[in-house]
């Protein structure tokens, strides 16, 4: 009998049996489990942290606000994340006479200033940090409200590579003004002005009073008298407002073009790709020597107790081997789980520069902070992986529990992390190394021992019991769905057998008989023709009918209620 090719379809349905939805789930001793996952975040987050990841004070990605923060003393960074960008602030930086004229000899300050003459003669120009009329004998200058000084030093802009004499010059920036305002401000910023301002206020207008007492004054006097009314009239609210005005126009060019310049972008992939790839090794890692240390402990003891009568070295190395052997295998065994932990790593270790190199767009975070970011990213990652893909395929109780293991060993982390920061922070422990290793020791310990009682509760809580035992009888639209294909796999592999059994060329034969008799009937156009056409067909195939072939033969066949009527070709 000729039988349908299937490809090996046919074969692998077969061999892929439906599973049956009371198998029960296979489940490892919950102690050993959890053990696992306390001594695999505990080697990760602690051991080999030192090993793979060093985490900066600001992140790996130099921003605007913290070469900014390092410019203005913060004495905790390391240093820029990038030497090169440091090496252009050292260079560009500089502030000298040269370069005072580039900003005081700029197309836009001279046809500022020569605008401003001009409003002078005409009597409606304003003083902008007075709000009074400036008169035509009077003195002027046209001020950089951000000080050019200040602008050509900033770090923030050498970071980003942007135009100095051109952002000081912008009309936002340049406020005419009384000669001796600005003479006095100089290159302070508004708020050190008018802080200067107010601390000398009783003396200047008790000197204001002395001098305007006197009957006659000389040139200087009346110079030293004319300067102290001007600043008296200085409106703190105006200049203010002129410098907010100034400042965040400034900033936001350096941040528009920096944040949205190649040089950042390729920044924040390196280090986005440097830290995935180190957290991937690190969680990969983590995998392999928590497999190995569950081994030796449940092994090493037996060693021991089988030597305490009579200690032979030859014989303990020897079995010290084969436990080692016996971990490889393990470990040969786990790869599935090595290569998702890798993933794991690359995905959080990515996902955690990113968000903070965010962040330190803003505000700096510390070390700990950086390193919180990790952990709670790497915690989400493992959790999402186990809520989602469910690779055990463990039932929602169970998947929930896993879960909740995984945040609570991930806040454990996170809280041991906090308190080794703390403790660095006290004086008596700032020993070399060995406040390092205490301050470690203590950290680890805090988050092995509130992951073990976390751990515990989740697994004796007889209301966590509730919830999980009621979640995993409760059925999820995708469990129905898998009900219905694992139906419709049975059904097709009863399908697949039946079609198993067809000849193929007597079914061909069939069809093509078919396709004949069907032509013929086609082809009449009236009941005669149809019954003579039909006569023929049974003549020609040797039909086999039910009854005798005649009008009343049929009559009386389909009178009989038993009869059944078939067509055997």
């Amino acid at each position: 009998m000729n039988t349908i090719e299937t490809y090996g379809l046919v074969q692998n349905l077969k061999t892929n049996q439906p599973v049956s939805t009371s198998e029960k789930f296979p489940v490892k001793d919950l102690l050993n489990q959890y053990q696992e996952v306390i001594i695999k975040s505990l080697i990760t987050s602690f051991g080999l942290d030192l090993l793979f990841v060093k985490d900066r004070h600001g992140g790996d990605v130099d921003t605007i606000h913290n070469v900014r923060a390092m410019q203005n003393g913060d004495s905790q960074f390391e240093g820029y994340a990038n030497e090169n960008n440091q090496r252009d602030y050292e260079v560009q930086s500089n502030y000298d006479k040269s370069t005072s004229t580039k900003y005081h000899s700029q197309k836009n300050y001279i046809d500022r200033n020569r605008e401003g003459a001009i409003q002078k003669d005409q009597g409606v120009l304003e003083d902008a940090y007075t709000g009074k009329k400036i008169s035509r004998n009077e003195k002027i200058d046209l001020d950089h409200v951000v000080s050019a000084k200040e602008i050509q030093a900033d770090a923030g802009r050498i970071l980003a590579g942007a135009d100095g004499v051109e952002l000081a010059n912008q009309s936002t920036n340049l406020k005419h003004t009384n000669r001796s305002i600005n003479r006095s401000k100089g290159a302070k910023t508004t708020k050190q002005f008018n802080d200067s301002l107010d601390n000398m206020r009783p003396d200047r207008q008790e000197r204001i009073k002395e001098l305007s007492s006197q009957s006659t004054l000389d040139d200087r006097e009346k110079k030293e008298l004319n300067k102290l009314i001007q600043l008296e009239s200085v409106d703190a609210k105006k200049m203010e407002s002129a410098e907010k005005e100034a400042r965040d126009s400034y900033d936001k060019q350096l941040e528009s073009k920096y944040y949205t310049s190649t040089k950042f972008l390729n920044d924040t992939i390196k280090s986005s790709y440097k830290l995935g790839i180190k957290m991937g090794l690190r969680q990969a890692l983590g995998v392999i020597l928590a497999e190995v240390v569950m081994i030796v402990k449940s092994e090493l003891p037996l060693l021991i107790k089988m030597m305490r009568t009579s200690f032979d070295l030859k014989l303990f190395f020897s079995e010290m081997a084969n436990i080692m052997k016996t971990a490889f295998k393990r470990v040969c065994k786990k790869y599935k789980e090595i290569i998702q932990g890798f993933k794991d790593g690359v995905l959080s270790g990515i996902l955690s520069s990113l968000v903070t190199t965010l962040i330190n767009i803003f505000v700096t975070s510390a070390k700990n902070i950086v390193k919180i970011i990790r952990e709670s990213l790497s915690t989400v990652v493992e959790a999402l992986n186990v809520l989602i893909l469910n690779p055990k395929n463990l039932p929602h109780g169970e998947v929930i529990k896993s879960v909740a293991i995984l945040i609570s060993t991930g806040a454990s982390i996170i809280l041991g992390t906090v308190v080794m920061e703390a403790m660095r922070k006290i004086p008596a422990l700032n020993i070399p190394i060995i406040g390092d290793v205490l301050t470690t020791f203590v950290g680890a310990s805090v988050t092995g021992l509130m992951s073990i009682s976390l751990i515990y509760y989740i697994e004796n809580s007889k209301n966590v019991k509730r919830i999980i035992d009621w979640l995993n009888q409760a059925k999820s639209s995708i469990d129905y769905k898998l009900d219905d294909f694992r139906k419709i796999n049975d059904d097709l592999l009863l399908y697949v057998a039946e079609l198993e059994k067809i000849d193929l060329n007597h079914f061909s034969t069939q069809v093509e008989v078919t396709k004949e008799i069907a032509l013929q009937m086609n082809a009449a156009h009236s009941d005669v023709e149809i019954n003579h056409t039909l006569s023929k067909i049974v003549q020609k195939y040797n039909i086999h009918l039910s009854y005798d072939g005649t009008i009343d033969g049929l009559t009386d066949f389909m009178n009989d209620s038993t009869s059944k009527l078939q067509f055997k070709l």
